[in-house]
């Protein structure tokens, strides 16, 4: 490869939309792990469990902190629209709203009836320092288009039906030119059809809006070809959840939908589960468009982080493409193109009651179909002798992508009716190393008894075992 080469391949990386909230949520998880055992040095009754999960988020908080720092300014964009001269780049401020009695933050505005304004994206000028190249964005009748949030349904993750995307192909617009990097000027970005994504076909979409919705179609030498799906809705005023979700064609174009709980989505677990009730479904998109806009909210965003606190919902549309929302327990929606929406209740409820997630007896999660659970922790054996020296387990994962974990555990004994860990614990040391579990196949993990002083004597075991940032546990006698 020459410098051109490695310059392309730089410039074509991408930092997925929910990067940001996942780390500031890990980071809040982590700090406040940090200020219970600063308040409590001394009390040594902390679970495994406690301790594996800090331990794993403050070193990736740790790590990933200056990534977030670029990202937050050059991803999580509040909106796009219209360039504006003399305006540089920035992250608009953002209003934090107001606590409630029960301490959860309403977003700000909740009681206004004037709807929102999606904040347009402000362009660079030359001398700023942020780089507007890591956003994928072209400019087409003066407004600009960034990188939708919706995608073409693919069977692997990665690969597109050229059918489904000719489908929707519409007519031809003209081509995108390679010309706006982090030296271009404002006068380069009033030129039609400026773009960081290098040159591209460009095309409306049958069905939808051109003024907010145009893809961008890429055939390659030897046959290949690539498509992507880009929206402008800076500068539009939203005074109904109708003034925004009519535009994304959702309403009686469902074909299926599929969820995951918040600690699926959060550890990257993946523990997908298929939709059920089409019709409490369509009932709650129904509802949308009564919805009241409330915009962004960053609190708001990295709260309700409970087990059961938000629900992440793929709606896949019978033009073969995909819509993800966010929903929040308290009866809100959130949409990563304008932000908050306040849902009426009844319908809200009704579909959120439709996807159990439960808090099992063991302290694990669960969707509520443990038997498609994407990933699992099954002992060997459940009864051994005094005096064993290795417990073998196998984690499965039937997921869909690498699982990680270490080589760290935990015991803990049962204690009338408490799990309280085995003191010979504290004295434990692991190495510090990383094992990989693919997709579809498992891995025997190995706790070695015999390095545990004083021995375990008769009684009621459990191994604690994180793995992929979820605590499993499994249970065992010594007889």
């Amino acid at each position: 490869m020459n410098k051109n080469d490695y310059k392309k391949a730089m410039n074509g990386l991408r930092i997925s939309e929910d990067f940001i909230d996942r780390t500031t949520i890990k980071m809040k998880e982590a700090r406040k792990e940090e200020t219970t055992m600063k308040i409590n040095p001394k009390d040594n009754k902390q679970s495994g469990k406690n301790s594996v999960v800090f331990r794993r988020f403050a070193v990736s908080a740790a790590s990933l902190a200056v990534l977030v720092a670029v990202g937050t300014v050059a991803f999580h964009l509040p909106g796009n629209g219209s360039p504006e001269k003399g305006n540089s780049l920035k992250v608009e401020s953002i209003d934090t709203g107001k606590k409630t009695a029960a301490g959860t933050t309403t977003p700000a505005g909740a009681e206004a009836t004037g709807g929102i304004t999606v904040p347009t994206v402000k362009l660079p000028d030359s001398n700023s320092a942020v780089t507007a190249r890591m956003l994928p964005l072209f400019v087409y009748k003066g407004h600009i288009y960034v990188q939708s949030a919706t995608a073409f349904e693919t069977t692997d993750g990665m690969t597109l039906d050229k059918e489904d995307v000719l489908a929707l192909r519409g007519d031809f617009l003209g081509k995108t030119k390679g010309s706006l990097n982090e030296w271009s000027s404002q006068k380069d970005y009033d030129k039609e059809f400026a773009s960081t994504i290098g040159e591209g076909d460009v095309y409306t979409v049958k069905g939808y809006d051109s003024d907010h919705r145009l893809m961008v179609y890429y055939e390659y030498e030897g046959g290949g070809f690539g498509c992507e799906l880009y929206d402008s809705f800076g500068g539009m005023t939203i005074k109904t959840g109708e003034d925004y979700f009519k535009l994304l064609n959702l309403n009686g174009n469902v074909a299926s939908y599929q969820w995951q709980s918040f600690n699926s989505w959060n550890n990257g677990v993946n523990d997908i589960q298929k939709g059920k009730d089409t019709k409490a479904l369509e009932a709650f998109l129904d509802s949308l468009n009564t919805a009241v806009p409330l915009g962004e909210n960053l609190d708001m965003l990295t709260e309700n982080t409970d087990y059961d606190g938000q629900k992440f919902v793929d709606i896949k549309t019978k033009d073969k493409l995909v819509t993800t929302l966010r929903l929040f327990k308290s009866g809100y929606v959130y949409d990563s193109q304008i932000g908050f929406f306040k849902v009426d209740d009844k319908a809200f409820q009704t579909f959120w009651d439709t996807m159990p997630v439960t808090d099992t007896a063991d302290g694990s999660v669960s969707n509520g179909d443990t038997s498609n659970a994407a990933l699992a922790l099954t002992l060997s054996e459940s009864s051994l002798p005094v005096g064993t020296k290795e417990l073998k387990a196998t984690i499965k994962n039937n997921g869909s992508e690498d699982v990680f974990f270490g080589a760290d555990y935990s015991l803990e004994k049962l204690k009338g009716s408490k799990w309280v860990v085995v003191p010979g614990m504290k004295d434990m040391a692991f190495i510090d190393i990383a094992y990989s579990v693919a997709p579809g196949s498992e891995q025997e993990f190995t706790a070695d008894l015999s390095q545990i002083k004083p021995s375990l004597d008769a009684g009621k075991y459990r191994l604690v075992k994180n793995i992929n940032g979820q605590t499993f546990y499994g249970e065992f006698k010594l007889r």
